[in-house]
């Protein structure tokens, strides 16, 4: 409990520079285009929400710290336009009917949920047809001699940082979660430390049951 209060605590100054440098730059990027019906899955304190465009008609913030949910209440709170909610909620079991919503974005987010793939599986199951995961998150090194190092580091840096993994290979769990690559890009997250400067970062999307899904290839 007390790292969870000391985390959310000091996550914005944390981040502050790798915000100044890159981050916010992708946020905008990322949601700044995006309409109608919006489900951001472990907001945090609320970094991508000022980036969100008034074409997003209804955005629903789940934070399931209570600690970092304080914050971006008190973010949204300071909002005016839009129609946003924050709920506690879980990304393994997001409480939303089937086909709710037409975009779930995800930041930062995959590398420490408890089951990548059941979370892969409620988003694909919250996305309407045609519905797309935008997102960007750290993952496992292509270099071997980085990559051996995340290993060795990673059960200590999970319980330091919130569950946070160094070696997930998040956009393969996006394809075999049934999701169809649109846009793919690998990028370096400055000035972030070696063990989690490489990021995956896109688009993909939910197509419907019946149709067939044709090979495609990544863009780098």
């Amino acid at each position: 409990m007390i790292r969870a209060w000391i985390r959310a605590h000091f996550y914005d100054r944390a981040m502050r520079t790798a915000e100044d440098r890159c981050l916010a730059g992708w946020r905008r990027e990322l949601v700044g285009d995006l309409s109608g019906h919006v489900l951001e899955i472990g907001s945090g304190t609320g970094l991508n929400l000022s980036h969100y465009p008034s074409t997003v008609t209804r955005l629903v913030l789940s934070e399931p710290d209570p600690f970092m949910r304080r914050q971006l209440e008190t973010k949204v709170a300071d909002r005016a336009g839009n129609s946003v909610q924050v709920v506690d909620c879980v990304a393994e079991k997001l409480e939303f009917p089937d086909a709710s919503f037409d975009t779930v974005v995800s930041t930062l987010v995959l590398c420490s949920v408890r089951d990548p793939q059941q979370v892969l599986a409620e988003i694909r199951r919250v996305l309407r047809p045609g519905g797309v995961l935008a997102y960007f998150e750290h993952v496992a090194a292509d270099n071997p001699s980085t990559l051996r190092w995340q290993q060795l580091v990673e059960p200590a840096w999970k319980f330091l940082a919130g569950n946070c993994h160094l070696t997930r290979h998040t956009h393969e769990s996006i394809q075999a979660a049934g999701l169809d690559p649109v846009r793919t890009e690998h990028v370096a997250m400055i000035p972030a430390p070696q063990l989690v400067r490489r990021v995956v970062k896109g688009l993909a999307r939910r197509v419907p049951e019946d149709a067939g899904r044709a090979p495609r290839r990544a863009g780098f």
